[in-house]
């Protein structure tokens, strides 16, 4: 996983300020399970209270795809601990579904400010097969786009990858 801070000359996707670049080896890495989560803002650590996640949004670069052909589902949403899908509800990667290329969350879930320290989840779950596992997901590449803002830095658009 690649945690990007996006420059202000190098608007992408509306607002945001942070694109996170997710492949299939970094959700094969989550292993023998069904689900599995990466913790993607900040890169390692936690972000301070006070935080405030104002937009989410996703490219689906190439679709995900598996090692047995029967897993016919890859799910991911983007959230924290409280609520798994706050930025961006369960989307379809895996190129055996009907996958989708583009999402912007709606407002009903943002803007989302931190009472606490806390980090931005992206869940991964996957089905299909007689036993499917993350660790069978063999290609894909996936872009998550976050617009988020910081009070130690006077309520601007947080600067670095928030490590």
């Amino acid at each position: 996983m690649k945690s990007i801070t996006i420059a202000p000359t190098d608007t992408t996707f509306l607002h945001a300020t942070h694109k996170v670049v997710i492949d299939y080896a970094d959700v094969a890495a989550l292993g023998s399970g069904t689900t599995g989560t990466i913790a993607i803002i900040p890169a390692s650590g936690t972000f301070p209270a006070g935080t405030t996640a104002r937009f989410a949004g996703m490219q689906l670069v190439t679709a995900f795809d598996a090692s047995d052909a029967s897993i016919n589902s890859l799910l991911v949403e983007v959230g924290d601990g409280g609520d798994t899908d706050r930025l961006l509800t369960q989307t379809q990667i895996a190129v055996d579904g009907t996958e989708i290329l583009y999402k912007v969350e709606g407002a009903v879930t943002q803007p989302s400010s931190y009472l606490v320290a806390d980090t931005i989840d992206a869940l991964f779950t996957v089905a299909g097969g007689a036993s499917p596992t993350l660790a069978e997901i063999t290609s894909g590449e996936l872009h998550i786009y976050l617009e988020i803002t910081n009070p130690q830095n006077s309520m601007q658009k947080v600067n670095g990858p928030l490590s």
